[in-house]
């Protein structure tokens, strides 16, 4: 199974950092086969940002995402620029605070308030990034969530409050009720399933 994934924001909301976690939960962690890529503004903070992750069973064959599983997004400037790459269909995961959800698309959509709850929980935003991941990886499964865990305690070392934001977000997931999406698609084949149970 293949599956694919792009995380969008502005500098220094830790996209880039975040698909790096994911790649190497896949690869390290899971023995899967993973590829990460970024794209990034000339800014150093608030210019667009955005990751692509693949992560599949089998080897990677082409690195980019053009129709993607699940988008997430952090920040409006970036769901404006990127929805179109959501395949029909997928997924979009929004900051409903930062990046309120588009109501046109043609998609499952999920609107938690990841930096809200960080700053609220932590103090500060910077692991709002974190709280995504683990969103994520509650919401499709796509990686575990005690080896993204490991992942970024390997990161993230002796500083609690990030494994305190990753944990928040599947806590998030279930106070909104949405529980699991299959969104993979066999590589095989180039079936795309996708099947959600709210």
């Amino acid at each position: 199974m293949i599956w694919k994934l792009v995380i969008g924001g502005v500098g220094g909301q830790g996209v880039i950092t975040a698909g790096i976690l994911l790649a190497e939960t896949a690869v390290i962690h899971e023995n899967r086969h993973a590829v990460q890529s970024q794209t990034y503004g000339a800014e150093m903070r608030g210019g667009l940002t955005r990751t692509d992750v693949v992560i599949s069973d089998d080897e990677v064959i082409y690195p980019k995402v053009d129709q993607a599983h699940m988008l997430a997004c952090l920040h409006r400037k970036a769901l404006a620029s990127y929805h179109q790459m959501i395949r029909p269909g997928g997924l979009l995961v929004t900051d409903s605070d930062e990046a309120p959800a588009l109501k046109r698309l043609d998609c499952l959509k999920v609107e938690l308030p990841f930096t809200a709850a960080v700053r609220e929980r932590t103090g500060n935003t910077r692991s709002a990034n974190l709280c995504l991941l683990g969103a994520i990886a509650r919401i499709t499964g796509v990686v575990k969530l005690e080896h993204l865990e490991e992942a970024v305690r390997e990161r993230y070392k002796n500083t609690p409050s990030t494994i305190e934001a990753l944990y928040l977000g599947p806590e998030l997931v279930e106070k909104s009720g949405f529980r699991t999406v299959n969104l993979a698609e066999d590589g095989r084949s180039g079936r795309h399933a996708t099947s959600a149970r709210l």
